[in-house]
C-alpha cells in the first residue's frame, strides 16, 4: 500500500486535518499532535499529517525543554526500540507502531526515526522514509549512516539526484564508506538515464514537429 493523500481520506478524518492545522497555527500544538495522532492511528500511510504531527511535537518540545537527560531517554526507551527491532521482519506495521509512540514521547529519538524509516520502507512507504531519515540527519549530521540510509530511501523514492547528494555527505563524513559508495554510483546512473530518456525524448518532440514557415 503506496503513501496515502489527505484527498484520498475519509471526509470525518479530512475534517480532524483541518481540525489539527488549525489548532497548529492557533498556537496549539499539544492538541495538534492529539489530533494527528488520532488520524494516524486509522490511517498511518498519511505522510502530509505525519509532518503535521512532527511539526507540532517539536513545539511540543521546545516548550518542555528540561526533563529528562539524553542518557536517561536513551536508557528508559532500549527496550521498546529493541522491541520493536525484533518486530521489522515478520511485523513491519507493529515495528511503525513502536516507533511512533517513541517519538511521541520524544521526537528527537534518533534511533526511533530510524525505526520508523526501517519499517517504512518494509511496508513500501519510501517518502515516509525520506521524512524519517531526513528528520534523523537534521538532529545529528555528523552521522554517516544516517545519510546512507537517506540515500536508499531516496533512491527507492524515485529520487536519484537527491540520493546522488545524500551518498555525497556521506563520504564527506567516511569517505570509504563502501554502502555509500555503492549508493553513490547507483544513483548516479539513474540520473544519468533519466537524463538520457528526457533527452531522447525532447529531440523526438522536436523531430515530430512540422517545418516552420
Amino acid at each position: 500500500m503506496p503513501e496515502v493523500l489527505v484527498s484520498a481520506l475519509s471526509f470525518a478524518l479530512q475534517k480532524q486535518v483541518e481540525s489539527a492545522r488549525a489548532a497548529f497555527d492557533r498556537g496549539k500544538p499539544v492538541q495538534a499532535v492529539d489530533l494527528c495522532a488520532s488520524i494516524l492511528d486509522e490511517q498511518p500511510a498519511c505522510l502530509s499529517v505525519r509532518k503535521l504531527e512532527r511539526a507540532a511535537q517539536l513545539k511540543v518540545a521546545a516548550m518542555r525543554q528540561g526533563g529528562l537527560s539524553k542518557l536517561v531517554r536513551a536508557v528508559s526507551t532500549a527496550p521498546f526500540l529493541l522491541g520493536g527491532s525484533l518486530k521489522l521482519k515478520d511485523d513491519p506495521r507493529s515495528a511503525f507502531a513502536s516507533a511512533e509512540r517513541l517519538l511521541r514521547r520524544d521526537p528527537h529519538n534518533t534511533a526511533a526515526l530510524g525505526l520508523l524509516g526501517q519499517a517504512a520502507m518494509a511496508l513500501n512507504w519510501p517518502e515516509t522514509a525520506v521524512f524519517a531519515y531526513e528528520a534523523a540527519s537534521d538532529d545529528e549530521p555528523d552521522r554517516p549512516d544516517l545519510w546512507v540510509a537517506l540515500s536508499g530511501a531516496y533512491l527507492a523514492a524515485g529520487r536519484a539526484k537527491d540520493a546522488v547528494h545524500a551518498a555525497d555527505e556521506a563520504l564527506r563524513l567516511q569517505p570509504a564508506n563502501s554502502d555509500a559508495l555503492a549508493l553513490q554510483r547507483t544513483a548516479a546512473v539513474a540520473v544519468t538515464m533519466a537524463t538520457g530518456k528526457w533527452a531522447q525524448g525532447d529531440s523526438r518532440g522536436k523531430l515530430a514537429e512540422p517545418p516552420k514557415g
